[in-house]
């Protein structure tokens, strides 16, 4: 379902209001860029850190998940999720993200949000309904209607020094007539950054993720539907060194399954522990390498009693470099690629190991056009009999263009290529979407899309097809 940018964000397609013919768009949009200037530096933070974003930093997404996919059923993410996790990434001096860039949503309809205090409180829920021709998505599914509700919370300090971003979001998709394939996702997180010199950051993260796994996979067990939850939680701490910022990193991150069937399925039940250090440029250059490391420990809630339980506690590292790219306004985002292993204590199971990609990237041709990629690498933990663990690849592309401050389209395609060690499995999903969303007044908006996704397996009777038509309205303030 085509999502759109949390009402914090703000566009140049703000010099558009009240203008909706398309003829008007081309001139305004020659004449934004003959002007544009780059933003100018905040003193206290100058050649260290960007200027605070105006994306809700709480949601940026890093690398990829192959729009959403990555073995779990969850919707597109919002456009300016990525452009959110480009801007934190390449926090070096005004070479960033700036305003210039187009955040993929109308701006008529911009929302002010509500202030709370030294807080702005952005709401926002979209409500529709639609068709689909695999409710399920399983090989077995059968069409028929669908409802979807998904409200979208953000709560953002206004503090002129130090940051704090709560956002809420979930979305609960309904199909009369059938409620057991009814599903729902919840995503919270929270960011606070900490400015506690000119050249010293600490940033704290905490997020929860709910979200039903395919049917289709390998990991879906037999007796019901399973659901992941997720509670991640890190803390980093970055000093500049002269040209050099170095970036200390610890988190932790527990998946728990569970089932329609009732109770956790504790085979599965683990938590990764990480300790990390970056080292990369801080200057204005476009061009900055950095490289990186971190140790890592799995540790599983189940433990074993017997020989013949595999014990599946790991102990691994993973290196990676790369480069950050901050071309101003038109070119942003950073890439990298390494190695990742983790070594299984139980020598019948062979380590999991792999190479390592990740990119976020966005383009900005014009004052009206953004264009974003991403790559992703995702290690995941399994209880399959001889399997160590699937390493999952995802990438995505992605276009937004607004037509007026009225009326934006966007449309995009993704990837996501599973594979597990120790067994012969395989999973590809592909996606693709396209949508447009017209704003009515300034609180709602008419939204509609379509998307069409395919799971294929090398397991028989789990492939299957969906298509999916959707229309509805968004509510703002």
């Amino acid at each position: 379902m085509l999502q759109t940018v949390p009402a914090a964000a703000q566009t140049a397609l703000g010099d558009l209001r009240g203008s909706s013919d398309p003829g008007s768009v081309t001139q305004s949009e020659e004449a934004a860029d003959a002007a544009a200037t780059p933003t100018e530096t905040n003193p206290t933070q100058a050649n260290v850190f960007s200027l605070r974003s105006t994306l809700n930093s709480a949601t940026a997404e890093t690398g990829s998940t192959g729009l959403g996919t990555n073995g779990r059923v969850t919707p597109v993410r919002p456009f300016s999720d990525r452009i959110a996790a480009v801007d934190r990434a390449v926090p070096l001096g005004s070479s960033g993200i700036d305003d210039s860039v187009f955040g993929g949503d109308t701006t008529f309809d911009a929302a002010e949000g509500i202030r709370l205090g030294s807080f702005t409180f952005t709401p926002q829920v979209t409500v529709s309904g639609g068709y689909t021709d695999n409710r399920s998505q399983s090989s077995t599914g059968t069409s028929g209607g669908l409802y979807r509700i998904s409200p979208d919370l953000s709560l953002t300090s206004d503090w002129s020094r130090h940051e704090l971003d709560l956002s809420l979001r979930g979305s609960y998709t309904g199909y009369p007539g059938d409620s057991n394939d009814n599903e729902g996702t919840v995503f919270a997180a929270g960011s606070l950054r900490l400015d506690v010199t000119e050249a010293t950051r600490v940033t704290t993260t905490i997020s929860y993720s709910y979200s039903q796994e395919d049917d289709g996979s390998a990991e879906s067990s037999g007796s019901g539907t399973d659901y992941d939850q997720e509670f991640a939680a890190s803390v980093a701490g970055t000093r500049a060194l002269g040209i050099v910022a170095a970036t200390a990193t610890v988190g932790a991150d527990r998946n728990v399954y569970t089932s329609d069937g009732g109770g956790s399925q504790s085979g599965r039940d683990n938590t990764l522990y990480s300790a990390g250090l970056r080292l990369g440029g801080n200057t204005d250059s476009v061009f900055s390498p950095f490289v990186e490391g971190a140790l890592l420990l799995r540790r599983y809630d189940q433990t074993c009693s017997d020989s013949l339980c595999e014990k599946r506690d790991a102990n691994g590292y993973e290196v990676k470099g790369g480069v950050t790219i901050a071309s101003g306004p038109k070119v942003t985002g950073e890439l990298g690629a390494g190695w990742r292993i983790e070594d299984i204590e139980d020598n019948r199971l062979d380590a999991l190991s792999g190479l390592v990609v990740d990119a976020s990237l966005v383009w900005s041709p014009s004052r009206l056009t953004t264009v974003t990629a991403g790559l992703g690498t995702s290690f995941e933990a399994t209880d399959i009999d001889g399997a160590s663990g699937s390493i999952i690849y995802s990438g995505d592309l992605r276009l937004a263009h607004g037509f007026s401050d009225r009326f934006v389209a966007e449309t995009g395609l993704g990837y996501s290529y599973r594979t597990y060690e120790g067994v012969s499995i395989e999973e590809r999903t592909l996606t693709g979407f396209g949508g447009v969303t017209f704003a009515l007044t300034q609180n709602i908006a008419v939204t509609a899309d379509y998307t069409h996704r395919r799971f294929d397996s090398s397991q028989d009777g789990s492939d299957y097809t969906e298509n999916a038509v959707e229309a509805g309205l968004r509510f703002r303030h």
